[in-house]
């Protein structure tokens, strides 16, 4: 596995040295919800936690991973990223001893409800009349923001000087 975009040339930000987690952990969902992609996904979840294993070398304790995995060897990078692609990368090749998701025929406890938990009632929403003290109560508490945003700008302004 390889981050394409910044492997070689060594530009990957700190995101992109997360990526490889995230591709990996959702490579192994798919095992789950599509049994049919195992033969294809899982020899190469196989072959990058081997890869990746390979460059947990480095660090104070000799067990810090790099992000070249394909170097076979520690490549200098390490941070959390690269500790979190390793470790799921890892980790991905246990998803064949665990079940699948859960579905109402396997175990879900989950009623629908159409309604999504609010009323079931088809009358239409009423609305309460705005009264002449809603209308001014808005006005004022309209004013209170305005005056508080242009007064807190006036004032940065003044005291940055």
């Amino acid at each position: 596995m390889m981050e394409q975009a910044c492997e070689s040339n060594g530009k990957c930000d700190t995101d992109q040295q997360s990526f490889k987690a995230y591709l990996s952990r959702w490579m192994a969902a798919s095992v789950k919800v599509a049994p049919f992609t195992s033969s294809w996904v899982m020899p190469r979840l196989q072959a990058s936690a081997r890869a990746a294993a390979l460059t947990c070398t480095a660090g104070f304790d000799g067990n810090q991973c790099g992000l070249e995995w394909t170097k076979e060897a520690n490549d200098g990078l390490m941070g959390v990223g690269e500790q979190l692609a390793a470790l799921q990368v890892v980790q991905a090749n246990l998803i064949t001893n665990v079940t699948g998701p859960v579905t109402n025929s396997t175990g879900g406890t989950s009623i629908g409800n159409p309604a999504a938990g609010g009323s079931t009632s088809s009358s239409p929403i009423t609305w309460d009349t705005i009264t002449m003290g809603d209308k001014a109560g808005a006005g004022i508490l309209t004013t209170l923001v305005l005056v508080s945003m242009f007064g807190g700008a006036w004032w940065m302004a003044a005291t940055s000087k």
